[in-house]
């Protein structure tokens, strides 16, 4: 029968003050072979995580790998060709610690296990021990290491993972060596120890969830280690802490990356069903589950990719295995609708998260995907991006954010995609704002929000340039149209700045600088930017250095060249009014205000007259 797992709060805290747990340190221990796969011989199939996927490429890596020295990591970055002869794990070929990071991971051993696995030849299993014996004698301890990414927290996590891989091969395999195996079992007890360090866990991160994954399936598979009970006491109870401050109350992660929503739920996935394999069930943890694959109904765009709002690459987030959904709504778009329950509403505003979601029905419509971002909950891959929204028509990305790029934070590009010009967002006298500053945390909020049958609006703001609040209300018309009212306001006079970044797959006709024609290069639409107020400057910007402006990153480490519309006014209090007419067309926008309420009165071109009122 399945053990649910369940912590008080109090119990919680008390392991998570637990500095690491009794060891044996650097203590040469002779380890049972025989117990140390006590829990291996109990199982006829064991589920853990694998680095990478078996397949046909990783054969072809492996081999290229033995035969010519070419360590492949990630396609980011070219084969490294090594000299074994000199390999001291200082290396450092492409001068960035993304790179060195996998490389200490050990993920030319996982594909040198793959390749393994899939033919059973044992070269390819040498070649896997030879490159773990060769790391073990450079970096024999986190004290005594070749490099700083050595034994950091994610790569220590990663190579547990990778060494468990390993085991499962090695320990019945032909090249099997007991002087070897004692040595490997000590340095996994290492890993082990270190992992369960306080000082080595990084909370409010997902590096933390990998340690937490790591540690336990490295307690559960390995109670030979002394201190195996209570690492796994310690990965729960951390775990546990994480699931209750990561992600909100709606089931959102709090990283402002819907890329990372979906890294960390694959994470808890994965957790939870190593959980469900070796009967242990956390109650806790499958309900967290069930609500950030809600989340993925609403985030992914028609083509089932999210936007690279903060730091994310456009995920495919609608290939999860149906066997592994647990979330019906999910289940339903997985399946192309044979399973599941179609969701009620199309609209969503998660307000502890700051998303706005809006659609109008796909099924009936030509698809309109916009969402706004408006949550500061911590640095962790903060962009500036508040206020900031995405708009795809179709297949377009019309309105597009600009991406990662990379995490090499002084590079000039990663500077700028980081900041408010890299959005969709006001910009206050051309400058951006601290997006690592713990001050500036719970300074943008959404305010109020409704959802009808025929609109929806969100109202948001934030106070993260000194003296100025910025509020944007958007009304969002699932006929096809969509109303901005940005206003600011300041004792101060400012500059302030407008910015729209236009996506790759847009021509843009801006002769009218006030009604600026946008069309799609790939599936025939197009949209109508449109400026109801007088605006002082109009720029436009291409893949510009001077300022930098105008860039976007599809891809981790490249950038590529994209139109930005900066719209700028100046004054203590101004307003933009901004329509974005695609299939309904407004002509005109009449605003009162009643007390606290703002009153919109529409005008379309069919003569029709909307009242709306936000408080």
């Amino acid at each position: 029968m399945a053990k649910a797992v369940s912590f008080t709060l109090v119990s919680i805290f008390l392991f998570s003050m637990l500095s690491g747990c009794i060891g044996t340190g650097n203590k040469f221990v002779e380890y049972d072979i025989d117990d140390a796969n006590q829990v291996w011989d109990q199982y006829d199939e064991h589920y853990y995580i694998k680095r990478t996927p078996a397949s046909n490429a990783s054969i072809g890596i492996a081999d290229k790998l033995i035969n010519n020295n070419e360590i492949f990591l990630l396609r980011y970055w070219d084969s490294f060709v090594y000299d074994e002869d000199e390999l001291d794990w200082s290396e450092d070929p492409f001068d960035d610690w993304t790179w060195q990071f996998y490389y200490h991971s050990l993920r030319m051993v996982s594909y040198l296990i793959n390749a393994y696995e899939l033919t059973g030849d044992s070269l390819y299993l040498e070649k896997a021990k030879w490159f773990i014996e060769s790391w073990i004698e450079h970096n024999p301890s986190s004290s005594n290491q070749s490099s700083e990414r050595a034994w950091d927290d994610h790569s220590t996590a990663n190579r547990i993972t990778t060494f468990i891989y390993f085991w499962d091969h090695y320990r019945n395999s032909q090249i099997f060596d007991d002087e070897f195996a004692n040595e490997f079992l000590n340095m996994l007890r290492k890993h082990g120890e270190y992992t369960a360090k306080k000082t080595n866990y990084f909370w409010g991160h997902n590096h933390g969830i990998y340690q937490d994954r790591a540690l336990i399936q490295l307690a559960v598979l390995f109670p030979v280690f002394e201190s195996s009970e209570e690492w796994l006491e310690v990965a729960v109870s951390r775990l546990s802490i994480h699931l209750e401050t990561s992600v909100t109350p709606t089931g959102v992660h709090k990283e402002h990356s819907a890329a990372y929503h979906y890294l960390v739920l694959q994470l808890f996935m994965s957790i939870s069903k190593f959980n469900h394999h070796y009967n242990s069930i956390n109650v806790e943890l499958d309900s967290i589950i069930y609500q950030m694959q809600e989340y993925l109904v609403h985030i992914a765009k028609p083509d089932g990719t999210v936007p690279l709002v903060g730091d994310s690459t456009g995920d495919y987030v609608l290939g999860i295995s149906e066997s592994e959904i647990t979330n019906e709504h999910l289940l339903y778009l997985a399946s192309n609708g044979n399973k599941g329950e179609k969701i009620v509403e199309n609209s969503i505003v998660y307000q502890d998260a700051g998303v706005a979601i809006f659609k109008n029905d796909w099924e009936i419509a030509s698809p309109i995907y916009f969402a706004l971002f408006n949550g500061f909950h911590s640095s962790v891959h903060k962009q500036g991006d508040d206020l900031s929204f995405v708009l795809t028509y179709q297949q377009t990305d019309f309105f597009v954010d600009s991406g990662k790029y990379n995490f090499v934070e002084d590079d000039p590009y990663r500077i700028f995609i980081r900041s408010v010009f890299a959005h969709n967002s006001i910009a206050v006298d051309d400058k951006s704002y601290n997006v690592k500053n713990p001050d500036n945390v719970g300074k943008a909020v959404i305010e109020n929000y409704l959802i009808t049958s025929n609109y929806s609006y969100v109202k948001a703001s934030h106070t993260l340039y000194k003296g100025v609040k910025v509020s944007r209300s958007v009304i969002f018309f699932n006929d096809g149209a969509i109303y901005f009212h940005d206003q600011i306001e300041s004792n101060d006079h400012h500059e302030y700045t407008q910015t729209f970044n236009i996506g790759n797959d847009v021509s843009v006709d801006y002769s009218d600088v006030n009604n600026v024609f946008l069309s799609s290069a790939i599936d025939n639409t197009s949209l109508v930017l449109r400026q109801l107020n007088e605006i002082s400057e109009f720029n436009v910007y291409h893949g510009s250095n001077d300022p930098m402006r105008g860039w976007q990153s599809t891809t981790f480490n490249e950038v590529s060249p994209i139109t930005t519309l900066n719209y700028q006014l100046e004054g203590e209090n101004v307003n933009f009014e901004t329509i974005i007419n695609i299939e309904l067309n407004i002509i005109d926008v009449n605003i009162s205000q009643d007390g606290d309420t703002d009153i919109y009165i529409f005008e379309f071109d069919d003569n029709r007259i909307e009242r709306i009122e936000i408080n």
